[in-house]
């Protein structure tokens, strides 16, 4: 077996350099140490190639996602983030984990995603194209992505009316919960500052909640009032605030990583205004590219032997999804984007029991937007020299500031 001192690496997904542009750094990582040991961070494993890190994603049995009973060890990012509240169910393994999830499974199903969601998204795509659309430029990041996932996630839940400022609100999560894009390996020291106004969020969500037994909704809080088994008011509470948050910014991301890659293959975007049922597989191509997530963790659960190395029990490994959706082993031709390839499902909405719930969401997302960006305006641009990605692209592969001008020749 090989020890962790052999399979020693410099790595940090918090750092400049993996800021800068991972995909090099990855490539030579994954082919010189499939898995490796850093000491970054209280040390942790490095699983690069696909099949390390599905492993690592679907053996809960082996690799778990939950905390450490004081929060100091454990969860699904690096560093740990103590004083966050846990996203449910994702933060539970076993059978806990399944009875909070399987009453929202057929909700998410995605006949269901779109019987109920795409007349709205629709209706909030072409609203915000109108607004933008006869503009020199606008921030796209800020004034479309993040807004339509926004608009959408509040719209599914059931909390359309209850909220004023969705935005602020979705912000404050962010940081209750420890993911801010920018604060990189600082997260929980803003998690604690959070923590009163995520205090007032939840006695907000509770009263909804509370108002919905006596008066049922066919929203997605109404479906957890109604589920059976019964869920606690805690519960539901607990459910809608991390479902709120997870349906925003790693969609918005996605959005803008394919705006951006759009702008640079113009063939590629001349073919989907030719034939706009192309869309959906080459959103999957790019969603493989560019995964909104970069780095999600486990903790091994007992010693367990992976890929010629023994993982000790608390051992902390992270599965590195960029690099495992490009291995060649996997997917030949990795870094050229194929939306004919059949290789099987990239990583990018994890595997196993924690399969992402919200796919069908964030695809039907996707296509419309990206149907309705083509039409509005065939010809934008993306400013490249005045767009940057977070500073920090750790826990998100998103975009600060995407400048987008709508029409050819105003750059």
């Amino acid at each position: 077996m090989k020890t962790k001192k052999e399979l020693a690496v410099e790595f940090d997904h918090h750092s400049p350099d993996f800021n800068r542009d991972p995909v090099p750094e990855l490539t030579a990582l994954r082919q010189k140490c499939p898995l490796g040991y850093t000491a970054s961070h209280d040390g942790y494993w490095v699983a690069t190639t696909y099949d390390n890190a599905r492993r690592v994603l679907s053996e809960p049995e082996n690799f778990t996602v939950e905390r450490s009973a004081d929060g100091l060890r454990g969860g699904k990012l690096i560093p740990s983030a103590p004083h966050a509240p846990l996203i449910l169910p994702g933060a539970l393994d076993g059978p806990p984990h399944d009875r909070l999830r399987d009453p929202l499974r057929r909700f998410f199903l995605r006949p269901n995603v779109e019987a109920h969601m795409a007349e709205a998204v629709t209706g909030f795509v072409a609203e915000l194209l109108a607004t933008l659309r006869d503009r020199d430029e606008f921030e796209f990041a800020s004034e479309f992505s993040f807004e339509l996932t926004v608009r959408t996630i509040f719209r599914l839940v059931g909390l359309d009316d209850e909220i004023e400022d969705k935005g602020e609100f979705i912000r404050m999560l962010e940081d209750a919960f420890a993911i801010d894009p920018e604060a990189g390996s600082d997260r929980d020291s803003v998690a604690q500052v959070t923590s009163s106004r995520f205090l007032e969020a939840e006695a907000l969500v509770k009263s909804v909640v509370v108002a919905r037994k006596v008066a049922p909704t066919e929203d997605l809080i109404g479906i957890m009032v109604a589920a059976e088994p019964e869920l606690t008011v805690d519960e539901i509470v607990s459910l809608t605030l991390s479902l709120v948050l997870g349906g925003v910014r790693t969609t918005a991301a996605t959005l803008e990583n394919v705006v951006w890659h759009l702008d640079q293959d113009r063939k590629l975007r001349e073919e989907l205004r030719a034939d706009p049922a192309r869309i959906p597989r080459v959103i999957d191509e790019l969603v493989r590219y560019y995964p909104a997530t970069p780095v999600v963790a486990r903790t091994a659960v007992r010693d367990v032997e992976l890929d010629g190395a023994l993982i000790h029990e608390g051992d902390r490994i992270a599965a590195v999804i960029p690099s495992a959706n490009l291995d060649e082993d996997r997917f030949p031709c990795a870094e050229r984007i194929d939306p004919d390839r059949r290789d099987g499902p990239p990583l990018t909405f994890g595997a196993g029991i924690h399969f992402c719930m919200g796919i069908w969401l964030a695809k039907m997302e996707l296509r419309l937007a990206v149907a309705g960006l083509l039409a509005e305006m065939p010809d934008y641009e993306v400013d490249r020299a005045a767009s940057r990605r977070f500073e920090k692209l750790g826990v998100n592969n998103g975009w600060a500031r995407l400048v987008v001008r709508p029409r050819t020749g105003t750059l």
